[in-house]
């Protein structure tokens, strides 16, 4: 009975692995493609940015998942009843488990940059840092979320709006400059919290602001600026990370407290 149980969840393993891997490389293929029309910049510099698209993409939905399917098992009214510390530890298993295809893929995918457009090791090393950061960061906020409203779909698009309100954030300033005599002082948390920006930094020479598609629609470039470094950006993903890990980790300590009494 075992050893059946076992061939199951393996058989369960690798299927969930392929579809991850073959929707992940179709959303990185598309996205590559589109950065390329659009021409952000060298080809190797378009995979990068189009591989961050599609860990923000795909990282919180599958977190989001992960936690919707322990809410509706058995497994969600054991971990009730464990203490705050084994919750804790309990939820980190869940979000990391939840994203280790994803970071197989990762691996993969910057594997191939190198050998497709002879991407140096050090900006890989950096890309593949970056990206394992994004994942679990990401994965995070969808669980949070999912947690808090107690639906993946909603979780996972209330996680999409908020990154988009990061990525998108240089261009929504268009409107703000008009209520705003100066928006420098607001340029650099613009910056620091866009996820994108890390790989400009990254690969150095590239300002994605000035290029033709983008020069206009933001005033960011009537300013002088700077980018952060890219472990600025990795480093404030990483904080969100956390704090959303911690708002899960209380929600679920109020439940345990609310079963318990």
């Amino acid at each position: 009975m075992d050893i059946k149980l076992t061939h199951i969840s393996d058989a369960t393993f690798y299927k969930k692995t392929f579809v991850c891997f073959c929707i992940a490389s179709f959303l990185l293929f598309l996205t590559y493609q589109l950065f390329t029309l659009a021409k952000l910049g060298s080809p190797d510099v378009c995979y990068a940015l189009a591989q961050t698209v599609v860990i923000l993409l795909v990282a919180p939905y599958i977190a989001a998942l992960s936690a919707e399917l322990d809410l509706k098992s058995k497994l969600h009214s054991h971990l009730l009843l464990l203490t705050p510390i084994h919750i804790g530890r309990s939820l980190l298993v869940r979000l990391v488990r939840s994203q280790v295809v994803l970071l197989c893929w990762i691996v993969v995918s910057t594997a191939f940059a190198i050998l497709m457009f002879n991407m140096p090791i050090i900006k890989a090393l950096k890309i593949l840092i970056l990206l394992g950061i994004y994942s679990i960061s990401a994965g995070a906020i969808g669980m949070c979320l999912t947690q808090a409203f107690k639906d993946e779909i909603f979780g996972t698009v209330c996680t999409y709006s908020i990154l988009c309100v990061f990525i998108g954030s240089a261009f929504l300033l268009m409107s703000v400059e008009r209520y705003i005599d100066n928006i420098r002082p607001i340029i650099k948390p613009v910056l620091h919290l866009n996820p994108l920006i890390a790989v400009c930094n990254i690969f150095d020479g590239l300002d994605i602001f000035r290029i033709p598609i983008f020069y206009a629609i933001t005033p960011i470039t009537d300013y002088n600026y700077s980018y952060p470094s890219w472990y600025i950006n990795v480093f404030w993903q990483l904080v969100i990370g956390i704090c959303c890990f911690l708002w899960t980790w209380r929600m679920s300590r109020s439940s345990n407290i609310t079963v318990k009494y």
